[in-house]
């Protein structure tokens, strides 16, 4: 059996931008101080559980309950500049047409995401990704699983589409995305980079890809 999994931030959608400067705003507003951009690079906070986030700037160990009212807040400002941003609120290139491919060749497939329930529902709104995917199957970040580079998100995945990790493509944007996805045991590992940084991914990911257009992932399947 053969499954692929998604994460969903700097993979599918191309966000990276939105959450960097929503994160950015909403911590000088909470720490009462300045948030550099080489700060939040230096912690990499993609990948990251909010909770994790905000416990490492503020110092303080917070409770469930006080880390999602803040993490609600910094989504909220997220989404607007997502929506304010409409000519780049779109799925990642070939995005589309790769789900429509695996969809046409019976492949199982789901997302795995560290984002929470109020941005999933957004998403699967907003791009229509029931299309695609079992919502109900999409794993996120229920409070219940360690973000990356933990292995939880990943071994989750696998497990709700019934396929061994060895088995499994992940497809990741993030060092601690790619990092989690090899601690799950995953079989391939195939890196989202548009810039090209594949010297991050040298030691977690067995391709660097552009974006869903490559050929790479259509061949995989055939491998």
């Amino acid at each position: 059996m053969k499954a692929v999994i998604f994460d969903f931030n700097g993979t599918m959608f191309f966000d990276t931008d939105k959450h960097d400067a929503s994160w950015k705003r909403f911590l000088e507003n909470l720490c009462k101080r300045r948030i550099t951009q080489e700060e939040l690079d230096r912690y990499n906070v993609h990948g990251r559980t909010n909770k994790v986030i905000l416990e490492h700037f503020t110092g303080t160990l917070l409770s469930d309950a006080h880390a999602h009212e803040l993490s609600e807040q910094k989504e909220a400002m997220y989404r607007e500049l997502c929506l304010q941003d409409r000519a780049r609120f779109h799925l990642a290139n070939g995005v589309s047409a790769y789900l429509d491919f695996l969809k046409e060749k019976g492949i199982p497939r789901t997302i795995a995401t560290a984002s929470g329930k109020s941005n999933l529902d957004f998403y699967i709104s907003e791009f229509h990704l029931a299309r695609w995917f079992d919502t109900n199957r999409i794993i996120y970040n229920d409070g219940t699983v360690r973000g990356k580079p933990d292995p939880d998100l990943y071994l989750r995945a696998a497990n709700t589409l019934g396929a061994d990790v060895k088995d499994c493509l992940v497809i990741e944007d993030s060092p601690l995305g790619t990092l989690a996805a090899k601690r799950a045991g995953i079989g391939t590992i195939f890196a989202i980079s548009p810039g090209n940084h594949a010297s991050a991914f040298t030691a977690t990911a067995q391709k660097v890809i552009a974006d869903f257009t490559d050929p790479a992932l259509y061949a995989w399947l055939d491998a």
